[in-house]
C-alpha cells in the first residue's frame, strides 16, 4: 500500500503535531510519471503540442460535425470495468492485527481515480499519529489509546485549537512544517493532501469529511437493517486497554514500566494538604490508608481531548482513600471554594470543592490490582463526573485548598471538554460532546466471510457530566435512524453500547452515529458532530 512506503520515510523526517499528518499526493508525481518513455502520455494525441484524442474521435473541423463517431468509440462500460480494477482500493494489517480497508471499492473506481483517496489524510502517510508525535524534535506529550481503534486527528483539533484556546493552533504548525520540508516537497505534497474544499468554498479536514465523499457504500434504511441496540453502564475496561498520557515532563522509567512496581515508593510516597486551611497536613500513603480508610466505585475516565469519535476513554473499578474525608481534616477556612492536586511533575488543575462527593478519591487500585505505573503509581486522583485532564492528575503529590472570588477562576468547564470561563457560552464548533465511538473494531475494519453473519460493534457514548438521553444509528447516510433510548443514565458512568448486525451483502457499509444528552438547563443537547464508521464485509 502507498501510505506503508512513505510512513517510515515522513515518520523520521516531518516535525509534526498530534494531527501529524497532511499526506503526500500523487499528482505531480503523475505528471512526471507521464512524459517518461511508457508512460501514460505516449497513449494522447497531441495536436500543435496540446493532449487531444485517444480515443480516436477525429481531430478535423468541428466536433459536432464527428458525432456519427459516438456510437463506435465512445462506450466507456469496459474502460469503467477496467479501471475500477486497476484501482483497486489497498488493504493492509494494523498493529493490532486488524485487516484495513481505509477506502471503499466502488464500480467505476472513482473512490482511487478522482478522490485520490488512499493518498490523503494523515495516516497515507504516518504509521500512526503516536509515531508523528513521537519523532518531533521537541517534546509532546503523548496518547495512546488501549482500544484497538485508531487515533485520529479529531484528537489534535480538540488540544490545539478546542480544549486549550492559548495553544499553538494546529493549522499554524501543521502548515509551516510540512510546507517547509523537503520530503513533504519530493513526495508531491500539497494542500489536497490534508483538505477538502467543501460546497462553500472552504478547506476542511480530508479526514473529517472523507466519510462523506466516498462513493460505492451498500445503503440500509433503518427499518430494513434488522439491527438491534442494547446498552449497560457496568461494562469494565480490561487493564491493557486502558488509554495511556504522558505525564508533563519527559516520563522517567519508573513511571511507564507496569512490569516492575516498587512497593517502597508506596511507603514513602507522601501528600501535602496545605493552603487555605486550618490544618495543614502531610502524610504517608499508608498513613492516610490507614486513618481514612479506602472505598471502592466504578467510574469512567473520559479524556478532554477526546475528539468526535475517538477512543481515549475507558470506565475502571477503582478503590482508593475517600479525598472529601482528607480535605476536611485538613479544615478548609470558611469561604474556601477551590483544589488543585497537583503530580510530582507540576501538573494539576484548579477545581471547585463542591465536586468532592463520595466517589472522589485517591485511587490505590484499579479492577482490584495496584495502580499500574503508567497510570499513577503510587496515587492518582479521581473525580466523578470530571474529565481526565482535569480531574485525574497522576502521581499526585499535593492539594492546595484555595479561596477563589471570581467563580471564572474556578476551572469548572474542562468537565465539558472546553477551557472557557464559566461565565462563557462556547461556541458549538468548540464542543465535541456528547460523544460517541466504536472501541472493539477500528475504522476500516475487514470481516472475511461474513455475509449473513452477525456482527456485534461495541462503544461508548458519553456527555461528561451531562447524563445520555439516546443514541442513534444510521447506515444510509443519515437519511433514517435506529434510536436507542438511555433514560436516566448515571454521569459518573459512560453508556456502554452494543449494536448487532447482519449484512446481507458483500462491500462496504458507513455507519454514523450520534449521542444526545439532558444540558444543565434541562433541554435536549444534540451534537455537534456526528461520529464516521467504516467496515468492509467480504
Amino acid at each position: 500500500m502507498i501510505r506503508k512506503k512513505k510512513a517510515v520515510l515522513l515518520a523520521a523526517a516531518c516535525a509534526v503535531c498530534a494531527l501529524a499528518a497532511l499526506a503526500a499526493c500523487s499528482p505531480q508525481q503523475a505528471t512526471s510519471e507521464a512524459a517518461e518513455p511508457g508512460g501514460a502520455a505516449e497513449n494522447l494525441n497531441f495536436v500543435d503540442g496540446k493532449i487531444g484524442s485517444k480515443i480516436g474521435y477525429s481531430d478535423e473541423g468541428r466536433l459536432i460535425d464527428n458525432i456519427d463517431q459516438l456510437s463506435d468509440i465512445y462506450s466507456h462500460e469496459e474502460e469503467e470495468a477496467a479501471n475500477a480494477e486497476n484501482n483497486q482500493p489497498s488493504v493492509y494489517t494494523d498493529r493490532n492485527g486488524f485487516e484495513i480497508q481505509p477506502v471503499p471499492a466502488d464500480s467505476k473506481g472513482y473512490n482511487v481515480t478522482w478522490l485520490d483517496a488512499e493518498d490523503r489524510g494523515c495516516l497515507s502517510c504516518h504509521e500512526t499519529l503516536e509515531d508523528a508525535q513521537m519523532n518531533q524534535p521537541t517534546y509532546h506529550r503523548l496518547i495512546m489509546v488501549g482500544y484497538p481503534v485508531e487515533q485520529g486527528v479529531q484528537n489534535c483539533v480538540m488540544c490545539h485549537d478546542t480544549w486549550q484556546p492559548s495553544a499553538n493552533k494546529l493549522k499554524d504548525n501543521i502548515h509551516q512544517t510540512h510546507f517547509n520540508n523537503d520530503m513533504f516537497g519530493d513526495m508531491g505534497g500539497n494542500c489536497m493532501s490534508c483538505h477538502h474544499i467543501d460546497d462553500d468554498g472552504e478547506f476542511v479536514l480530508w479526514d473529517v469529511a472523507k466519510y462523506d465523499l466516498f462513493k460505492g457504500y451498500k445503503t440500509v434504511a433503518a427499518k430494513d437493517s434488522g439491527a438491534t441496540v442494547s446498552y449497560d453502564q457496568d461494562t469494565i475496561t480490561p487493564l491493557e486497554n486502558q488509554f495511556y498520557k504522558t505525564i508533563k515532563s519527559e516520563p522517567a522509567e519508573w513511571t511507564n514500566d507496569d512490569t516492575q512496581i516498587d512497593p517502597t515508593v508506596y511507603e514513602n510516597w507522601t501528600i501535602e494538604i496545605k493552603g487555605d486551611v486550618s490544618n495543614p497536613v502531610t502524610m504517608t500513603l499508608p498513613e492516610l490508608k490507614e486513618r481514612f480508610g479506602t472505598v471502592t466505585a466504578v467510574l469512567k475516565n473520559h479524556c478532554n481531548v477526546n475528539g468526535t469519535g475517538q477512543g481515549t476513554i475507558y470506565q475502571a473499578e477503582v478503590t482508593g482513600i475517600p479525598l472529601k474525608d482528607v480535605i476536611e481534616f485538613a479544615q478548609p477556612l470558611e469561604g474556601a471554594n477551590g483544589y488543585t492536586p497537583k503530580g510530582y511533575d507540576g501538573f494539576g488543575n484548579l477545581m471547585p470543592i463542591e465536586y468532592l462527593d463520595e466517589d472522589a478519591m485517591l485511587v490505590l487500585e484499579v479492577n482490584g490490582e495496584t495502580l499500574r505505573p503508567s497510570q499513577g503509581y503510587p496515587v492518582a486522583v479521581w473525580v466523578g463526573g470530571g474529565a481526565a485532564g482535569a480531574e485525574f492528575p497522576k502521581y499526585v503529590t499535593s492539594i492546595s485548598i484555595t479561596t477563589e472570588d471570581d467563580p471564572d477562576k474556578l476551572w469548572t468547564h474542562p468537565r465539558h471538554g472546553t477551557n472557557v470561563a464559566p461565565s462563557v457560552t462556547p461556541d458549538p464548533e468548540v464542543v465535541f460532546y456528547p460523544n460517541a465511538g466504536v472501541l472493539n473494531y477500528p475504522t476500516g475494519v475487514v470481516f472475511e466471510d461474513q455475509v449473513g453473519k452477525e456482527i456485534t460493534f461495541e462503544g461508548y457514548a458519553d456527555a461528561y457530566t451531562e447524563p445520555i438521553t439516546r443514541v442513534e444509528y444510521s447506515l444510509d447516510g443519515g437519511k433514517t435512524w435506529i434510536t436507542m433510548e438511555t433514560p436516566n443514565s448515571d454521569i459518573d458512568r459512560w453508556v456502554y453500547w452494543r449494536m448487532n448486525y447482519t449484512p446481507q451483502e458483500a462491500g462496504s457499509y458507513h455507519l454514523k452515529i450520534r449521542a444526545f444528552s439532558q444540558g444543565s438547563d434541562g433541554a435536549e443537547h444534540a451534537p455537534t458532530y456526528t461520529t464516521d464508521y467504516m467496515f468492509t464485509v467480504r
